[in-house]
């Protein structure tokens, strides 16, 4: 019959360990930071690929899949059910167009027109991370007039910002 390693030697082996690291020159808790300081991939330096769903359907969406440094990505979100992730630039642009769809309904179904024909061809173009960066830089003026629109035209401009992409609210496609 075989038995299990009794916990009394967890401890002494842990001790062991410590000393020995200590002697290298590592920190104690080095294997422990080591385990915790990784992503999805074991031991690793590098930031596993985020698994969410990469929805290329408009600009704003695709910027958000630009370089960490540039688009500047806040947290997940929820777009079709799917998770995306979410940068201010569209989350901004997601508000913009609650706020036209709320005061001038026909002008947003222009809007929506105009940005279905042109957004969505010219986003399936955009197939690298430069490319996203370079799409969100020349987005950066309309991100502030969509502001600037917001902060004219809403009473609580920073709480409709925030909501965007929460899949409780009502979800649209900028």
């Amino acid at each position: 019959m075989i038995k299990s390693p009794s916990y009394s030697i967890m401890f002494p082996l842990l001790g062991i360990i410590i000393m020995v690291l200590v002697v290298f020159g590592q920190a104690p808790d080095s294997v422990i930071k080591a385990w915790t300081e990784t992503s999805d991939w074991v031991l690793s330096q590098r930031q596993a690929p985020p698994n969410v769903y990469y929805d290329e359907h408009y600009l704003c969406t695709v910027a958000a899949g630009g370089h960490r440094r540039v688009v500047k990505p806040i947290r997940k979100g929820v777009r079709h059910g799917h998770e995306v992730i979410v940068n201010r630039q569209l989350c901004i642009a997601n508000a913009f167009e609650e706020v036209i769809q709320e005061k001038t309904p026909r002008f947003h179904k222009a809007l929506r027109n105009f940005y279905d024909k042109y957004g969505f061809p010219i986003a399936k173009l955009i197939r690298k991370k430069w490319q996203a960066d370079i799409v969100y830089i020349i987005m950066k003026p309309l991100e502030w007039i969509f502001l600037l629109v917001l902060y004219s035209t809403d009473v609580h401009p920073e709480n409709r910002i925030v909501v965007q992409y929460m899949g409780k609210t009502k979800s649209s496609k900028l």
